[in-house]
This record gives structure tokens, sequence and C-alpha cells, in this order.
């Protein structure tokens, strides 16, 4: 259907988003992805939506020495169990659980 046929039935005009969306957001020049950014922060909050924020990052663990670190990993692949663990080095189960969960 043309658009001056929708135009004459009153049917909006919907653009489309593409198929493969973060291509072509690759794409886009730093000048053009700061005005979408801009655009797509102004509608959210039209909508009384909250601004997209980037992924949140995994908070490293508490500032560990790296030997301790290791250990606490090679006490875990050993088959120790967390508590164990946390108990053997003085740590809480939230940081030993941190430190598993973080990239080596």
């Amino acid at each position: 259907m043309s658009d001056r046929k929708r135009q004459l039935l009153h049917l909006p005009v919907r653009p489309l988003l593409p198929c493969d969306l973060e291509a072509s957001l690759q794409i886009l020049s730093e000048a053009e992805f700061e005005r979408l950014l801009t655009a797509v922060n102004g509608e959210a909050s039209r909508r009384g939506k909250p601004e997209p924020t980037s992924p949140r990052k995994p908070n490293p663990p508490a500032s560990i020495p790296s030997g301790k670190a290791n250990a606490v990993r090679a006490a875990f692949k050993a088959g120790v169990k967390p508590s164990a663990i946390a108990r053997q080095f003085g740590l809480s189960q939230a940081v030993i659980r941190d430190l598993l969960k973080s990239p080596d």
C-alpha cells in the first residue's frame, strides 16, 4: 500500500527496525549515534521509563591479592565448599562468590 493510500485511509506510517539492529548500529557515525541516543533517552523519559544505561559490569572482588585469589579458586576447583573456603581464608561468603564469578 502506498503512502498516499495510507494518508487517504488515515493509517499511520510506521518505520520498521532493521532485522539485524546490532549490525546497523555499528554502521552509524559517532554524530549519528549520539543523535540516536539522545532521541532514545528523550522517548524513554516521555514514556516514564528510566533512561537506558549500559549493562552492569560485575564488581571486581574486594582488594584480594592475586595469590590469595588463585588459592581460593584452586580450593574451589579441588571441591572445597565456598563456606569452608571463606572460613579458611577469613573472607565473607559474598566475597568468595564474587571472586569465583570474576574472570581469572
